[in-house]
Order: C-alpha cells, then sequence, then structure tokens
C-alpha cells in the first residue's frame, strides 16, 4: 500500500496506473485515497467536516463541496449523521464516515488496510455487503489489505496471496479457491481448512492409495512428478460425501456455524472435516461416535508435490 500511494519507493520494479509509470510521482499528484484500520477522524469536527475536509484542502468552492458530501454520505447511509461528532457514533459509523471521507474526492485508486478489524461480527457483515454495493456503484479500484478470508472471498474480484512479501498467486477469486498454486494458498483461503493426506506414495502406473481406496493420477500429473516423489492429497470438506456405502468413518462431533454443518470424522487414525449445508437444525442426523461411510470425488482433489507445488 505504501508502494502503491508513493509513500515508498520500490528496491525493484516499477509501479503503473494503467499504462503510465507512477513510480517517481509524488504522492498527492497519484489519486489515492486510503482508508486506515484505526478511524483517524477529526474529534472536533463533525461528520460533515469530517467528509469534506479533503475537498476544503484543495479550496474547492463551498458551493460545490456540500453537495458531493451529501451525496457521498447518503451513500453510505450517513446522510442523518452529519450533524455529529465522532464520539456520538458507533465503531462501523466511524468507519463508513473515514471511507465517505476518502471517497469524496473520487480518487482513481482507493486503499483500504484492514478497515474492518475492529468491528463486531454483525457489523463487519453489514459493512461488507455495503462496501460492495459502493464499489459496484462507483466502478474505482478498491485495493483490499486484509487477512480474513471471508472478506477477500466476499469482496474481491481478484486476490493476490502474499506469505513473507512474496506473491503466490494472483488470480480470480474463483480460481484462488478452486485451483490453488500451493499448499500455503490452498491453506490459507477456506473455512474448515483444507483436509490434507500426507506423504502418499505414487506406483509407477501413477496409481496411489488413500484412506484404502485407490486412485490414479492423470498423464499430466504423473509427468509433473520426479522419480519416487511422494504427493499430498488435499480435498476441501464440501467434496466429502456421508454417503450409505463407501470409506468407513466415525464421526468425532458435529458443530452447525450458520448454515454449514461441519461433521469432524475419523478414519483410522486420519482426522477430516465433511461439510454440508443445512437450513434447520432440526434437519441434523448425525452424533457423535456414529458409524458412517464417506465418498471422496477425485474430480476435486489437489494434488501436491514434496515442493508444496500443485501438479
Amino acid at each position: 500500500m505504501r508502494l502503491i500511494s508513493g509513500l515508498e519507493k520500490p528496491s525493484l520494479g516499477t509501479v503503473y496506473f494503467d499504462d503510465r509509470d507512477y513510480t517517481g510521482v509524488r504522492p498527492e499528484d497519484r489519486d489515492v485515497a486510503m482508508v486506515f484500520q484505526n478511524y483517524s477522524l477529526y474529534p472536533n469536527q463533525t461528520v460533515y467536516k469530517n467528509i469534506a475536509f479533503p475537498l476544503e484542502v484543495k479550496h474547492i468552492p463551498r458551493e460545490e463541496i456540500e453537495p458531493e458530501v451529501r451525496r457521498i454520505a447518503e451513500l453510505l447511509d450517513l446522510d442523518e449523521k452529519l450533524d455529529r461528532l465522532p464520539q456520538d457514533l458507533s465503531g462501523g459509523e466511524k468507519q463508513r464516515v473515514a471511507i465517505a471521507r476518502s471517497l469524496v474526492k473520487k480518487p482513481g485508486v482507493l486503499l483500504l488496510d484492514e478497515p474492518f478489524s475492529n468491528l463486531d461480527v454483525i457489523m463487519r457483515h453489514k459493512l461488507r455487503a455495503q462496501l460492495k454495493r459502493i464499489h459496484e456503484a462507483l466502478k474505482t479500484t478498491f485495493v483490499y489489505v486484509t487477512h480474513d478470508q471471508y472478506d477477500a472471498l466476499s469482496l474481491a474480484d481478484r486476490i493476490i496471496i502474499l506469505r513473507d512479501g512474496i506473491k503466490q498467486m494472483d488470480a480470480p477469486t474463483a480460481d484462488v479457491y478452486n485451483y490453488p498454486v500451493n499448499r500455503f494458498c490452498a491453506e490459507f483461503i477456506g473455512s474448515p481448512v483444507m483436509n490434507f493426506l500426507e506423504e502418499v506414495p505414487v506406483s509407477t502406473e501413477g496409481y496411489f492409495t488413500i484412506l484404502g481406496e485407490r486412485f490414479k493420477l492423470t498423464r499430466q500429473q504423473s509427468k509433473a512428478l520426479r522419480k519416487n516423489e511422494k504427493i499430498t492429497v488435499g480435498i476441501r470438506g464440501t467434496n466429502i460425501e456421508i454417503a450409505s456405502e463407501g470409506i468407513p468413518a466415525v464421526i468425532e462431533y458435529p458443530e452447525m456455524i450458520e448454515s454449514d454443518l461441519i461433521i469432524h470424522l475419523k478414519v483410522g487414525e486420519t482426522s477430516l472435516t465433511a461439510v454440508e449445508k443445512i437450513s434447520n437444525p432440526d434437519q441434523i442426523r448425525y452424533f457423535r461416535d456414529q458409524e458412517v461411510h464417506i465418498r471422496l470425488d477425485q474430480d476435486y482433489f489437489h494434488i501436491f508435490n514434496e515442493d508444496e507445488e500443485r501438479i
């Protein structure tokens, strides 16, 4: 974010806005606005004055400022709060004021630094939906930094995953979820965490066995492996089916989180989680120590080599 905004200079590489090199452009000339994790509002100024501040600094005439402030305040449901001071607002309202202040000058890029991390779960849900609506209305580029995968999956058109400052993946949201390029990305996105079956031997013909069932790698996957290299097989809980026949398993316990029924299983010494969608708690038909069977759909396997790269 500091590189994009111009507060830091890159030691390597170039910063482009569209097709123009902005690497040497001063921060104030970059048409960038930023929303911080803490609200950074002026405590002695009203909501109206906080939102209007970026326009006043530019010496825009007062008669032009007011309609812009009211327009953005209405978009963020703040039109009835304009006369209040920040101390009279809730955390969610303060963050909306911070977003409004950043958007009022119509930036080409809006940077958001974990803006919802100080908010409770209910308020986060509300502001996610509101931010999505604002983005669709304004068509402005948003760069949103977060450790919360729900924020990423629900808001993003495109996700970049960083590990120790190194880019791991840069792809549309669906591709990041469905085709993670390595195990780190596979573990990072998805809740509950993907199931992993590790150090699985592969025969020279490309066959491998997990949980007592035999599967075969595709020709392309077999070619990508080194001789005698073992694989890790990943499968999401949503792709494990509890069925009338298949691999024997025992339920350790079920738990319901919103509409997801997360079923914790044991197959021998191996722990797995399966996920079913359920609309009514009365529909739960699983209980602790229940013996069941599961099915694994190879079409949804994620195969990683010993370097934890997808093959």
